[in-house]
């Protein structure tokens, strides 16, 4: 979970203009008007979530969409606050860019961390969340 964390991190900082869009058409697709390409993303990713916790490589005491939910907001953070980026220059004992992703796996290390015989989930960090 924390790679995957860092490649949509990743993913939203190189792409700020995909961040905006998707955004904007959360906004426009929310809840029953989501599209099936959309709810189909979020049904693959939670069945490996739900198969990484039965395999006993991530905690069973999540829910998979909880993980999934909390994992794509820690890991799009900072593309979506990037008046703070400038912030971070005066407030940060590291202001670089690669502080700032190490801060996202670090996170979501802590809060995910890998149990044992945890190889990975692999999600793809297609910036799809």
């Amino acid at each position: 979970m924390p790679e995957y964390a860092g490649r949509v991190h990743d993913y939203f900082i190189r792409h700020p203009d995909r961040f905006r869009l998707m955004s904007w058409g959360r906004l426009d697709l929310a809840g029953d008007d989501a599209d099936t390409a959309t709810q189909e993303t979020v049904r693959r990713k939670v069945e490996q979530l739900r198969k990484a916790q039965e395999a006993g490589r991530l905690d069973p005491a999540w829910e998979p969409i909880d993980i999934l939910v909390f994992v794509n907001q820690i890991a799009m953070a900072w593309a979506g606050q990037l008046d703070l980026v400038d912030a971070a220059a005066d407030q940060a004992r590291d202001p670089s860019p690669a502080a700032r992703r190490a801060s996202v796996v670090a996170a979501v290390e802590r809060l995910f961390p890998a149990t044992a015989g945890n190889t990975g989930v692999g999600t793809s960090g297609t910036g799809r969340a």
